[in-house]
């Protein structure tokens, strides 16, 4: 009994195993994505590419038709107008001369000069930090969706057993759609977005790149009283009562309105001696031999 309960659960294991490696596949290029944006590439090469690719995939959509009168060219210019500002006019299209290809062609053509348009008045340099800005926040938020579908297929995902199909290859089938997918969305979203993305000055300024800081004598002074008596307190100079009160900190988040996080507050008193364990007196909310008594 022993040796069949040990041996149902090493097939188990093994087949978590099987699911976790196709979502890790997943993570790889996603996580590849991120660090070349995290360090600095140019991506100005690919943005050009998603171009072509939204483009190509808006026209074949309102195209289908294999006779060119039956085309959706309102539809197509009003999805391409939601894309970026076009300068081709319906009037110019002929259906009887003018072929799918060439169709795609014009709509590239124009937009990448629309978008040279865009980088010759915010910069090339801004341009680039203004890219990678938005393929961060498109693929964080889309991918944290992503991961969410993942799971809800994978719960339900063996009852396909029933149907005679094996889940796990039914997994990586509907895996790998749902990944093409989300890889579409994100390109198509940073195009629309970088063809409508408008900058006032102060946030032009905080998207360039922070300078260096100089080789100097550095001197640094807490923002609030509080935080001033916590130092104090810690070091052992403040007043008497020896109380460490927590300073609060105001952090922004990137897409969001600032926040404002305060630590937590303890008193501490000098003969307390503070135990290992116990949260460190700094209101960090670590525990003391992992923070000051490290």
């Amino acid at each position: 009994a022993q040796k069949k309960v040990e041996e149902q659960n090493f097939v188990s294991r093994k087949n978590v195993l099987k699911y976790d490696d196709v979502m890790n596949v997943q993570r790889q290029v996603i996580y590849e994505q991120r660090r070349r944006v995290l360090e600095g590439d140019d991506l100005s090469d690919e943005i050009h590419q998603w171009i072509d690719e939204v483009l190509e995939r808006a026209v074949l959509e309102h195209t289908a038709s294999e006779y060119p009168e039956e085309w959706d060219l309102d539809s197509l210019f009003k999805e391409i107008e939601t894309i970026y500002d076009t300068e081709v006019r319906p009037d110019e299209i002929d259906l009887k001369s003018m072929s799918r290809e060439e169709l795609i062609e014009d709509f590239a053509d124009d937009a990448h000069t629309a978008y040279e348009t865009k980088e010759e008045e915010l910069g090339s340099e801004l341009m680039r930090e203004i890219e990678r800005f938005l393929i961060l926040q498109v693929v964080d938020l889309r991918w944290r969706e992503h991961l969410d579908s993942m799971e809800y297929l994978r719960d339900g995902i063996h009852l396909r057993a029933m149907a005679q199909k094996d889940p796990l290859v039914e997994y990586r089938s509907e895996g790998h759609t749902m990944f093409e997918e989300l890889g579409a969305i994100i390109r198509e979203e940073v195009v629309r977005h970088l063809f409508h993305v408008e900058l006032q000055q102060d946030e032009a300024e905080q998207l360039q790149p922070a300078r260096a800081p100089e080789a100097t004598a550095l001197s640094y002074e807490h923002e609030s009283l509080a935080g001033a008596d916590a130092i104090a307190a810690a070091g052992g100079n403040g007043s008497g009562n020896g109380q460490a009160v927590g300073a609060g900190v105001t952090a922004g988040g990137i897409g969001g309105g600032a926040t404002s996080v305060a630590t937590g507050q303890r008193t501490v008193s000098a003969e307390q001696k503070v135990g290992r364990n116990d949260p460190c007196w700094c209101g960090s909310g670590k525990k003391y031999k992992k923070c000051h008594g490290a």
